[in-house]
């Protein structure tokens, strides 16, 4: 059976849109925060959809990148190094490599500042109840 390549440049762009879904994410999440100090209940609600909408983009972005390694066994090994080998021991081999580790590296961190953010607003909504139980 013929090895299948990997598409790199659609492996790019679908990172490159789950950076921008994230991003979207941590902006409607700060617009939450700002919301729930005024006690806008209506609009509070209408951000959270909107921000489970943004999820969705996230996760049809990763289910779309995985389905590029199926059927092959070295595309999908291939595939799996790059999506989730350690930031701060990669030794990329071609530009295509280096780019979506710098789109991993920004998206790692919007992630980070997102649950940070994230964290606060269910501690101010929920109390005790919070996830993030004090």
């Amino acid at each position: 059976m013929a090895q299948a390549e990997l598409d790199m440049t659609k492996v790019m762009i679908l990172l490159q849109r789950k950076w921008n879904a994230i991003q979207e994410m941590n902006r409607l999440t700060r617009e939450m925060e700002d919301t729930f100090a005024r006690n806008d209940e209506v609009s509070v609600d209408m951000l959270l959809q909107l921000r489970e909408d943004e999820m969705g983009k996230m996760d049809r972005c990763m289910e779309e990148i995985w389905q590029l390694g199926e059927g092959d066994a070295q595309t999908y090994g291939k595939l799996r190094i790059l999506l989730s080998s350690d930031l701060t021991e990669v030794d990329w081999e071609t530009p295509e490599e280096k780019k979506i580790y710098e789109i991993r590296r920004k998206t790692q961190s919007l992630l980070d500042e997102l649950r940070k953010a994230d964290q606060r607003l269910s501690q101010r909504m929920a109390g005790k109840k919070s996830f993030y139980k004090k």
